[in-house]
């Protein structure tokens, strides 16, 4: 269409002139920008590296191997067994709190250099008093090994 039309009917001429553009010329189509960000997207996922983060390395009984052990003869224990109440019950004899398990433990080790520790823990205890215990076994230079308590115990 070269023109349009007056509203006396004559043709008005265009040529040379700017045409003001309608709202249906200003529409933009994103559906190439979506792609490309679909591309993109799943091209990060593909590359990107998971990295395995290291938790707590729980180690039972079960998991004693022979020459870890003592070969034949079971190694000296010392159970601390850690309550709901959040105390910790050493050799089911006195009660101790979370703090000073590590002084316990460096006296079992001078006494007992092959011995192990074993953290029993209570179905209903917080598991942050279980790793807090379980840390100070371990800096007291204790082997520690970890036990679940059975409902009812």
């Amino acid at each position: 269409m070269v023109g349009r039309r007056s509203a006396k009917g004559k043709r008005k001429s265009t040529r040379g002139r700017r045409v003001q553009p309608t709202a249906d010329d200003a529409r933009v189509n994103v559906t190439p920008l979506l792609d490309i960000v679909f591309i993109l997207l799943i091209f990060f996922i593909v590359t990107a590296t998971f990295l395995r983060e290291k938790g707590v390395e729980i180690s039972t009984l079960e998991d004693c191997a022979e020459e870890d052990c003592g070969g034949g003869r079971p190694p000296p224990i010392m159970l601390l067994a850690l309550q709901e109440d959040g105390f910790v019950r050493v050799n089911n004899i006195r009660i101790i709190d979370p703090a000073s398990v590590k002084p316990v433990v460096q006296e079992f080790v001078a006494r007992e250099p092959d011995g192990l520790v074993l953290v029993s823990a209570a179905p209903d205890s917080e598991s942050g008093v279980a790793i807090r215990v379980m840390d100070q076994a371990a800096a007291g230079g204790g082997r520690v090994k970890l036990s679940l308590q059975e409902e009812g115990s």
